[in-house]
């Protein structure tokens, strides 16, 4: 009589949903597992990417022109002598700094990895007023002018595919590799003006063709400093610290134009050495690749817990109505298929995209668990209700997915709705047996 109690307690649906639901909080390893399976494709993605950058050319930055004057400061000590000679460098910004850029991308392959190249094309030009010195406020400064030259900052000299000639005023001046100082670029190229005359105004323009990867960018330098960039890439994203003005995106592409003072940036038009640094001034355009499966698997793995529990509870409500029994090993095979899901989504995402990979994937799982569920029911009105209820379920996901601003809203009125539909189910069902 006791074993036969002790039977029945094991076979009550009280100790089923504890079982159940300890089942469920176990195969949340698994879905751990898939996480760190997408994690690792995402970082052997940028790996690949990185790869063919170095190849290529990396990010670009372009900054300047800037004039630099090389200065010494004679410093006394007791009685007049001379202790010491310190040197330093004087850096001038241009009054006027205008930039036309165009860029022409295209798409690059490595296996199944993809990613955007451009080369890019800049023309510079405005002008410089005579630099005023006194506003460096340096004392005893004796200034070389003889030795003053131009720099223009570039971050990735690999990828310069012209001979860029300086214009000054009419006048040519080559071009050397490397900056002449380090105080305000770590890499670029130089301009020797000697000789030139620095008391009157100077009027420029220079013109680079760079080779380079995903971003443009251009530092704004200008007392006044106008950028327009044009391209026939539809997926541009803005950077940096300024958006647009004015701009116009489309399928054929997108135009746009920056207009930036000195006002709106934290260093003045002239200082000595390192005082300021010009990168926060930086504004430019990315040419993204809308590839975006590796994100939206690792969101939609997050939701594995929740798939699974609700399954365990339509199989728990189709046990109960249609006095089936169902063995737990049974539960888990289910819940092996919906974690199986994930990886066929990442894996198929890679090659085919994540819209097509997502139905090939729902498709094939909810076909599944239909067939087992009439092998182990053998009515075709449950296997019709759970069909519904899986589809149903894949279509809410995919949908919360697609939303960017109101996903979590989304997600949560579908709960409630979920919980709502569960519970009026629950009212439905004999919990206790009548006395």
């Amino acid at each position: 009589m006791e074993t036969k109690s002790i039977q029945q307690f094991m076979n009550s649906y009280s100790v089923k949903m504890i079982i159940v639901s300890g089942l469920a909080l176990m195969l949340l390893i698994p879905s751990f597992m898939i996480m760190n399976l997408i994690q690792e494709r995402m970082d052997l993605s940028e790996k690949v990417k990185k790869e063919l950058y170095a190849q290529w050319g990396g990010k670009q930055v372009v900054a300047g022109p800037v004039l630099n004057v090389p200065f010494t400061v004679t410093e006394s000590g007791e009685k007049n002598q001379l202790t010491n000679e310190r040197h330093g460098v004087a850096h001038f910004l241009p009054e006027t700094l205008k930039t036309e850029g165009a860029l022409f991308p295209e798409t690059r392959n490595r296996g199944i990895y993809q990613v955007v190249v451009y080369e890019g094309k800049l023309k510079m030009k405005g002008s410089f007023i005579p630099p005023d010195v006194s506003r460096l406020e340096i004392q005893n400064a004796q200034y070389n002018w003889n030795a003053a030259y131009f720099t223009i900052g570039v971050s990735d000299m690999r990828g310069i595919k012209n001979l860029p000639v300086l214009v000054i005023n009419g006048q040519k001046f080559k071009v050397e590799p490397g900056v002449a100082d380090t105080d305000l670029f770590q890499s670029g190229i130089t301009m020797k003006v000697d000789p030139i005359d620095l008391k009157q105004p100077l009027n420029y323009e220079i013109e680079l063709v760079l080779n380079g990867s995903e971003d443009l960018s251009v530092e704004m330098l200008g007392t006044t400093s106008e950028v327009s960039m044009k391209s026939d890439w539809a997926q541009p994203s803005f950077t940096g610290r300024f958006l647009p003005e004015s701009r116009n995106v489309s399928a054929n592409g997108f135009t746009a134009e920056w207009r930036v003072t000195h006002l709106n940036r934290n260093f003045p038009q002239q200082w000595p050495d390192r005082k300021f640094n010009t990168h926060e001034a930086v504004l430019g355009v990315e040419l993204l690749i809308p590839v975006d499966h590796y994100q939206k698997s690792m969101r939609s793995v997050k939701y594995a817990i929740l798939f699974i529990a609700l399954n365990f509870l339509i199989f728990l409500f189709v046990e109960i109505k249609g006095k089936t029994r169902i063995h737990p090993f049974q539960y888990s095979l289910v819940a092996f298929a919906l974690l199986i899901f994930y990886a066929l989504l990442t894996s198929l995402g890679e090659q085919i995209g994540f819209n097509l990979a997502y139905l090939v994937s729902a498709g094939a799982v909810t076909s599944l668990i239909s067939w087992y569920v009439f092998t182990m029911l053998h009515e075709r009105r449950l296997v019709v209700w759970v069909t519904l209820l899986q589809t149903g379920l894949y279509l809410s996901l995919f949908t919360i997915l697609q939303l960017q601003d109101y996903a979590l809203l989304a997600g949560s009125i579908g709960l409630f709705a979920i919980l709502t539909i569960i519970m009026r189910a629950s009212q439905q069902i004999k919990w206790y047996p009548e006395e």
